[in-house]
């Protein structure tokens, strides 16, 4: 290939990255930008499907992508499948409504999932299994910055400006890429163009999209044994099977059935599967601990994710160099895979709420370097043993190995999450929270980060306090709420006065006048308790003492008792007031600050423990993975894209043969005037040829010769 060829590949090799950057960026920079979309949309309940509707379409989107590569020219469909995406990134942003929003989510994921399974198609056929080394680390470096980018800079653009330009910000790099596309990547036309598989495609739509929903909404919107989940299951399972037989009895399959007889395939896609699901799991779930258990904002969560993206960019990169050199990927691979087992257990056994930024930071730097080798190089496996015009099935049906696996990890980590929550939560709470009459309720459906989740409570102690307050200055409606209310504790109910303390003190001059009624009628018990009330002048304890002798006296001069003591209720009442409100509301604040601290500390610990189970989980999945990843071939890197069968490269007897077969027409073909010296250099390495096809031992010189034999292939 001519210089100017090479320069061109590069050039388009940037615009393949640019659309694989943002096509990977937005499946983690809507996260942090969620709340705030559905503050503004509303639609709590359809938060989870912003991020599904997504999902459900790129995993269909990816073989079917993918199959259309091996028939027409993958530049057209690379350019249909970006501007797919611009234009669902385009509507996203313009959303009115979370139903518009999942929609348009759901036309990016399109454009998204088709993305990914051409640009891998394009890097195999555009190089050799060998070059695809260095390129595909490259690749695997691209999606992991932009998978652990996106939650800071979705935080960042949400905070700065509007969660819309979340959607907006992949308009100038995506027309970038068009342009870059369009101008200089080579059509890279395939051999045949065949007819494409319909009815395959739709049964693979019928048992993917049941697969998602049911892995989604299981455990969650549906009970795991739901008519709903199992109905789905059910669906998958007869889609699945239909979709088999179809594929293998198909002349032009949307999967090839054959590729899962090739070993090297069949091994990778099933490694790939658990390597998606664990990787996931690291980048999903840690932000969350970040901000809810260590109290980082969202903007500080990116940053300290940031040693985790150097490490999958640096195990990436080397990764697929290492393996250009060295021309196998079976060790490289086998090394990440313990690597990142031993991490996840490393994290496992150490996370908690003391867990310091200084003992995290260097092990998320590790997780990463050992993630990065799985980017590269399970494609880079598949690639190097299937024929050229099976490149993009065989790629996208590696993504879509992957993208399964990240579905399958994130429902299954997510109810790991959930169930370890609902019982760790009220584990850890104060017993006068945990019970049916907590002053504030806490769950695992709703939680927030540990100042909003501080202010919450607090701010329920607050509109709590207000309506004790109400209710002491004679409020009936907020008394009558506050007796009915069960989070009001025992104690402040049993201190509530039914009409406050207007009421309170109206009973009092009542009960009072009831005594001076008493006492000017002669009885002595009531006289006795006027003359010991303290709070009563000494003119009406005279009265009292020395009642008149007439009854119209005493008429009269209760009416006067009587309206003294009304007179004096105002004053009394404020006096009470002033005693009784600030001390009863400083009180419930002080509970409310108490309570807050516990409630904190309670979800701080419970997500800790979810999330250290979430990574032990993480772990497990790694180590599938690895022990999958003995089964896979070691082979060798090819040096050239061939259209031949798919086979391993041709070992060194057959080699060996073929040059002897060279030799042999070279030295019966030469010309009568070829000197002594020429003939002495055939009838040499005919000698060393016939010893090498020998299963005998080989002499010291004819393993120089197999060494620049084998280097030349």
């Amino acid at each position: 290939m001519s210089t100017h060829d090479m320069s061109e590949r590069r050039i388009a090799l940037v615009g393949v990255f640019m659309c694989i950057f943002l096509a990977a960026l937005d499946q983690t920079i809507v996260s942090t930008a969620l709340p705030r979309i559905v503050q503004d949309l509303g639609g709590t309940s359809l938060y989870a499907w912003v991020a599904t509707s997504y999902l459900l379409a790129s995993t269909v989107s990816l073989p079917v992508a993918g199959r259309l590569a091996d028939i027409v020219a993958p530049k057209y469909i690379l350019l249909v499948a970006a501007t797919l995406f611009l234009i669902g990134s385009a509507l996203s942003g313009l959303s009115h409504s979370m139903d518009q929003l999942i929609l348009f989510r759901g036309i990016q994921g399109l454009g998204g999932g088709a993305i990914f399974a051409v640009a891998t198609t394009v890097i195999g056929l555009m190089f050799s299994p060998r070059e695809r080394g260095r390129v595909q680390g490259l690749f695997g470096a691209v999606f992991g910055l932009a998978s652990v980018v996106g939650p800071y800079l979705g935080g960042l653009l949400t905070d700065s400006f509007s969660w819309r330009y979340v959607f907006y910000v992949n308009m100038p790099f995506g027309v970038l890429a068009l342009y870059v596309l369009l101008v200089h990547m080579p059509l890279l036309r395939t051999p045949t163009r065949q007819r494409f598989d319909t009815p395959g495609t739709i049964l693979l739509f019928l048992w993917t999209v049941p697969l998602l929903l049911a892995l989604s909404w299981g455990g969650t919107t549906y009970p795991w044994l739901s008519w709903q989940v199992l109905g789905l299951f059910g669906l998958v399972a007869a889609s699945l099977t239909a979709f088999y037989a179809v594929e293998r009895r198909s002349s032009a399959p949307l999967f090839h059935m054959d590729l899962l007889k090739i070993p090297t395939f069949r091994w990778a896609g099933l490694g790939t599967l658990f390597f998606g699901a664990a990787f996931l799991g690291s980048v999903l779930f840690l932000p969350f601990y970040l901000v809810m258990a260590k109290n980082v904002t969202p903007l500080h969560a990116g940053l300290v994710m940031t040693p985790l993206t150097g490490g999958v960019v640096v195990g990436s990169m080397m990764s697929g160099l290492l393996s250009s050199r060295l021309g196998r990927f079976k060790i490289l691979l086998m090394i990440g895979n313990v690597w990142t087992v031993a991490v996840f257990a490393a994290i496992y056994f150490t996370l908690s709420t003391t867990t310091s930024m200084g003992h995290l930071v260097p092990l998320m730097f590790l997780l990463g370097v050992g993630i990065g080798p799985g980017f590269p190089l399970y494609t880079l496996a598949v690639q190097n043993v299937v024929r050229r015009d099976q490149m993009g099935v065989a790629s996208s049906g590696n993504q879509f190995f992957r993208q399964i696996g990240s579905a399958i990890g994130a429902a299954v980590m997510g109810v790991i999450l959930v169930t370890t929550l609902t019982t760790e939560i009220p584990a850890h709470l104060p017993k006068s929270l945990s019970g049916g009459h907590a002053t504030v309720a806490v769950n695992s459906s709703a939680l927030a980060d540990q100042t909003q989740t501080r202010q919450q409570v607090e701010r329920q102690f607050q509109i709590l306090g207000d309506r004790v307050v109400a209710a002491l200055r004679g409020n009936q409606a907020a008394y009558t709420a506050l007796i009915h209310d069960p989070r009001l504790p025992s104690q402040y109910r049993q201190k509530l006065p039914p009409g406050g303390i207007p009421g309170s003190v109206h009973r009092s001059t009542n009960a009072t006048l009831d005594l001076f009624a008493g006492a000017l009628a002669g009885n002595a018990a009531d006289r006795t308790a006027i003359l010991g009330n303290a709070r009563l002048p000494a003119a009406l304890k005279g009265l009292a003492a020395h009642p008149p002798a007439s009854p119209a006296a005493r008429t009269k001069a209760l009416s006067g008792v009587k309206a003294a003591l009304t007179a004096a209720e105002p004053g009394l009442i404020q006096k009470a007031e002033a005693a009784a409100i600030p001390s009863t509301r400083a009180a419930i604040l002080r509970a409310g600050r108490n309570t807050a601290n516990a409630v904190v500390r309670a979800l701080a610990v419970s997500i800790s423990e979810a999330v250290r189970r979430v990574f032990g989980m993480g772990g497990l999945l790694a180590l599938m993975a690895m022990l999958i990843g003995f089964l896979i071939p070691n082979l060798e890197l090819r040096r050239q894209t061939h259209g031949g069968a798919a086979a391993a490269p041709p070992d060194r007897e057959t080699l060996f043969r073929l040059a002897l077969l060279g030799v042999l027409i070279a030295r019966d073909g030469a010309q009568p005037h070829a000197s002594a010296t020429e003939r002495a250099a055939l009838d040499r390495a005919l000698s060393l040829l016939q010893l090498l096809t020998l299963p005998a031992a080989r002499p010291a010189e004819a393993d120089d010769f197999t060494g620049a034999l084998v280097g030349t292939e």
